[in-house]
């Protein structure tokens, strides 16, 4: 089971910094600062404040 879940998420980032491989420095810099500030934006979103 953890091994599913850990080849699940490795094969996750693999996709999500692929997004942003064209960028320079795009992978995964860029990929991890979009990550954090979506997450972010959705806790704030969540808890009902503004994202501005």
């Amino acid at each position: 089971m953890f091994f599913q879940f850990q080849y699940f998420v490795l094969e996750s980032w693999g996709v999500w910094s692929g997004l942003f491989e064209p960028l320079p420095y795009g992978d995964p810099y860029i990929a991890t600062i979009v990550l954090f500030s979506l997450t972010a934006a959705a806790v704030k979103l969540f808890v009902g404040q503004e994202t501005a």
